[in-house]
């Protein structure tokens, strides 16, 4: 592909995620109104990720635009990377069926293990260390600190 035409991609996917981001804080904007209208003295609400995740995409749609990239040479994975990208894909497939059934805690920390397991490819017990503290914190950020009501499954947990 000529530099010229690898440039105007830069330019128009810049262009794209600075729209996309333009949105994004409108949209934080109108929900931080609603928000103040609604629950007074509130720090964080709905309207903190739509900023945050409009702010970024700002910054980055302005560098694609101002910075030139090199064209590369893409090539799909083989050996190793190929099978540990399918391995973690259907890990994950796999939380996504075993969740509701299952319950949070205990399929999270199935899934953290294997997913340590088959990408970082550590033993089975730092998989296993990993995957509970990683179990462990993510139930304190969302269960404990955010209150948000994660599914229990059989398990009842």
């Amino acid at each position: 592909m000529p530099d010229g035409a690898q440039g105007a991609r830069g330019t128009i996917v810049g262009a794209i995620l600075v729209v996309l981001g333009v949105v994004s804080v409108v949209e934080g904007i109108r929900l931080h109104a609603l928000r103040t209208q609604m629950v007074a003295g509130a720090v964080v609400g709905d309207d903190t990720f739509p900023l945050i995740i409009g702010v970024a995409l700002i910054g980055l749609g302005g560098a694609a635009v101002a910075v030139k990239v090199p064209a590369i040479k893409v090539a799909l994975p083989a050996g190793v990377a190929r099978r540990q990208m399918l391995a973690a894909a259907s890990i994950l497939l796999g939380y996504w069926l075993i969740l509701p059934y299952v319950g949070y805690t205990a399929s999270t920390a199935l899934v953290s293990t294997g997913l340590f397991r088959a990408m970082g490819r550590y033993r089975w017990g730092i998989a296993l260390l990993l995957g509970g503290v990683t179990t462990a914190l993510l139930y304190l950020l969302f269960r404990v600190w955010l209150l948000q009501p994660l599914p229990t499954g059989w398990l009842g947990g």
